[in-house]
């Protein structure tokens, strides 16, 4: 994702340290007529207000040593957005990627501890909003959360009780499902998360969603499952950034170190 987390997103990725940063450093139905979806769609129950909307449209830009630049974005987070910047740069096999701006914040010049701050200030106005706006009935901002809870392996008890919620009011959407079959990977409640990702999949079968699925099948053990998702995420557009933890894991399978059954960060 690029995409918003109002019940379809694909990215809170906050899993990589800020050194990449700077850096610069058979699974339900998998079959071959699955099509990408549009991971931006708004939750049709409710509109989503302004303060949303710029939550959910977020943008970095990188730039490498001879000043080409690298936009990314929407998406539903502050990293998120900035790491698939730079994974641009970087696979463009370009010198010197950096981070230049941060939302509508230039960074460039910073040092590491500055660009930090920008982003946590960023991330903090966005949850209080997105707390906010759950408060007042906006599912859409519930789910955000809630899926922002999952990915840090926090509040795992609040995200749960977040995305009930946004599934009372929309029990089938493709987004508001993953984000509860995350909540239950992170609880370790392996059984039920491939139950709910399967749901989620045959609804929304996004490259991050076959990812999640494919991340809670090697939790559990189901190596040959977990492996043929994630190719099946790959050829489902995965985004750079997700592209790259991808390729790891299978790497990490085919060295046989990822036989095991221990939970790994989702993949985003």
């Amino acid at each position: 994702m690029s995409s918003p987390r109002s019940f379809s997103t694909s990215s809170l990725r906050l899993l990589l340290g800020l050194g990449l940063i700077l850096g610069l450093n058979a699974c339900g139905d998998t079959s071959s007529n699955w099509e990408p979806q549009d991971m931006f769609a708004a939750p049709t129950e409710a509109k989503l207000d302004d303060r949303y909307r710029a939550m959910i449209d977020f943008k970095a830009l990188a730039r490498d040593d001879a000043g080409k630049e690298y936009a990314a974005g929407p998406s539903a987070t502050v990293l998120g957005a900035v790491e698939e910047a730079v994974t641009m740069c970087q696979q463009s096999n370009a010198q010197g990627c950096k981070a230049v701006r941060v939302g509508l914040t230039w960074v460039d010049g910073l040092d590491q501890a500055a660009i930090e701050a920008v982003i946590t200030s960023y991330r903090d106005t966005l949850t209080a909003e997105a707390y906010q706006a759950a408060g007042q009935g906006n599912m859409g901002a519930a789910n955000w959360l809630a899926y922002h809870y999952a990915v840090r392996g926090e509040n795992l008890g609040e995200a749960e009780r977040l995305s009930k919620q946004a599934l009372q009011v929309a029990p089938d959407d493709g987004g508001a499902l993953d984000t509860y079959g995350l909540i239950l990977y992170r609880q370790g409640r392996y059984q039920e998360a491939e139950d709910v990702f399967v749901r989620a999949n045959k609804v929304m079968p996004t490259a991050e969603h076959i990812a999640h699925f494919a991340d809670n099948a090697l939790a559990m053990g189901k190596t040959d499952m977990a492996r043929a998702a994630y190719q099946r995420a790959l050829q489902a557009g995965a985004g750079p950034v997700l592209s790259q933890t991808i390729q790891k894991r299978l790497l990490a399978l085919d060295l046989n170190a990822g036989a095991g059954t221990g939970q790994q960060a989702p993949a985003q």
